[in-house]
């Protein structure tokens, strides 16, 4: 096939590996050929439904099987996949969605006492028609909400033969996805990626990061609505016969026991989950023989643990850690497979091989080995740009179409990328990007609030984590208490800020910005 689509080279891994098991989720096993099965019944009632080429439907749940069927079902019919995290609640998904102009939305009942459903239901979303409900039973629920179950058997849904026209229509160069990353504005943008892209950075992952082989098994613990756990995660795996299995939620001692029951190859952690496993009284007697490579999120980590990680997480586990952002499909960076604890622990990797990477000065002219600039990248797997955004778009790029990540970093003499900084701000909350200025927009909602800056502070098992300095209304009486309990039910959780500081007024420099170094000296 000339410029294949993501679902043809789905298809091309189903007439492989049809027999295998292609996903395991809750005990229940689905083959490839059942998989593809799946998908082309969502696909066919997504097309009888009026889904046209390009129209783009909204997935909002957890890791799951269902996640899976819906996004291959959104791929078999041209239509283009917006992923929402877990952590937003209503009002963050419902910017994406009005800014995506999505016109379903698949999404779980609720998790962790949060309803995804109810959330949708008191936001005016004028553009979507339906809502499908994953891992429940029946038809209809309510007006446009129905389940999974009944949108695969929708009577009425589009034949093989109009489906199959919908599948060859599909092409490399067609808009695969669209995942919104929080910007320095305060809204987030969507970063828009093509499926020959896509594929690009599935087939690099595999060859450079995981080398996946068929009897992998990858329990996939980063979320599917970010690249990670998506593109990285199951979709890359689909290509090579591996088996998925989606972790949901993290329990030291469950995922444990996971992988000796069900021989766990591949896992992805982050320093709480390493730590957390290492810790567990059970470890010592449960079988990790299989782990044959952990990641460790790529975020700075203690030498030690990653000697940890290597000497009592499976005695042939390689750990590795690598550099990534939405705009280049996820990945960037990864240290190699010989790399040692020091290299793992202290960079980033190298860059890989199908991305040219420098450091730049102000002025996007190149520096030399050892400097410290703005990290830039260029390739066939970086963004053309953001939604209806050409002026970020263009903000973004140098004039020879280097990406301009934001994040400050060095190169030493073997070509290891060392991050030292973030140039627009962020920070890391227990690996989530944290950007103040959507959370200052968020909290300039709360009655009471006049002014509002936000900085990430250090926090010895985050890493780091918000402070909001407020500035009240006139009369307004608020609480440290008051303004946090807000900010947990208007946000994801790791964005709430965990401090408030409160202040007559914000420091401001010459220009009338907040000067956030006054800040950070008042912490």
């Amino acid at each position: 096939m000339h410029d294949p689509s993501l679902y043809h080279r789905f298809q091309q891994a189903v007439a492989v590996h049809s027999g295998r098991i292609a996903i395991r989720d809750a005990g229940i096993d689905l083959t490839y050929r059942e998989l593809e099965a799946a998908s082309r019944e969502v696909g066919a009632a997504l097309i009888a439904l009026g889904m046209r080429h390009g129209d783009r439907i909204a997935i909002w749940g957890v890791n799951s099987a269902d996640w899976v069927v819906a996004a291959l079902g959104i791929q078999a019919a041209g239509c283009v996949l917006i992923p929402i995290g877990t952590r937003l609640r209503g009002r963050e998904a419902a910017d994406i969605l009005i800014a995506s102009q999505a016109r379903f939305v698949f999404c779980d009942r609720g998790f962790g006492g949060f309803s995804f459903v109810d959330a949708l239901a008191t936001q005016a979303l004028p553009a979507v028609e339906h809502i499908v409900v994953f891992r429940e039973a029946g038809g209809s629920i309510a007006d446009r909400i129905l389940t999974l179950p009944a949108l695969r058997a929708w009577p009425e849904r589009a034949d093989e033969a109009a489906l199959d026209a919908r599948i060859a229509a599909g092409s490399g160069a067609d808009l695969a996805d669209i995942i919104f990353t929080s910007g320095t504005t305060g809204r987030p943008k969507g970063v828009l990626m093509t499926h020959r892209q896509s594929i690009i950075a599935c087939d690099v992952q595999s060859a450079e990061i995981n080398k996946f082989v068929p009897d992998d098994v990858f329990a996939v613990t980063y979320p599917f609505a970010h690249n990670a756990g998506y593109r990285a995660g199951w979709q890359v795996s689909l290509f090579y016969g591996v088996r998925i299995i989606p972790v949901s939620s993290f329990d030291a001692g469950e995922l444990l026991r996971m992988i000796e029951r069900e021989g766990v190859t591949v896992l992805p952690t982050a320093p709480p989950i390493a730590r957390g496993l290492l810790d567990h009284p059970d470890r010592a007697e449960t079988d990790l023989s299989s782990l044959r490579l952990m990641s460790t999120g790529g975020t700075t980590i203690p030498v030690r643990l990653v000697e940890e990680m290597r000497t009592h997480l499976g005695p042939n586990t390689i750990v590795q850690t690598g550099y990534g952002l939405t705009e280049a499909a996820g990945s960037v960076t990864t240290t190699g497979f010989d790399d040692g604890p020091e290299i793992v622990a202290k960079t980033v990797g190298h860059v890989l091989s199908n991305l040219e990477m420098r450091i730049v000065g102000p002025d996007h002219a190149e520096l030399s080995i050892g400097e410290t600039g703005e990290i830039a990248v260029r390739g066939p797997q970086v963004t053309p740009g953001y939604l209806d955004n050409p002026e970020a778009t263009a903000r973004a790029f140098t004039e020879d179409g280097f990406l301009l990540t934001g994040d400050a970093g060095w190169i030493d003499e073997a070509g290891n990328l060392h991050i030292t900084d973030r140039i627009k701000d962020m920070y890391l909350v227990g690996g989530f990007n944290c950007y103040p200025a959507e959370i200052e927009r968020m909290m300039g909602l709360m009655p009471g609030i006049a002014a509002v800056a936000v900085i990430g502070v250090d926090d010895d098992r985050l890493g780091q984590v918000g402070r909001a300095f407020v500035v009240t209304a006139e009369d307004a009486s608020l609480t440290e208490n008051d303004v946090i309990s807000w900010c947990r039910a208007e946000m994801a959780n790791y964005k709430v800020p965990r401090s408030v500081r409160f202040v007559e007024a914000l420091p401001l420099n010459a220009t009338g910005k907040v000067a956030k170094v006054e800040l950070r000296a008042l912490s």
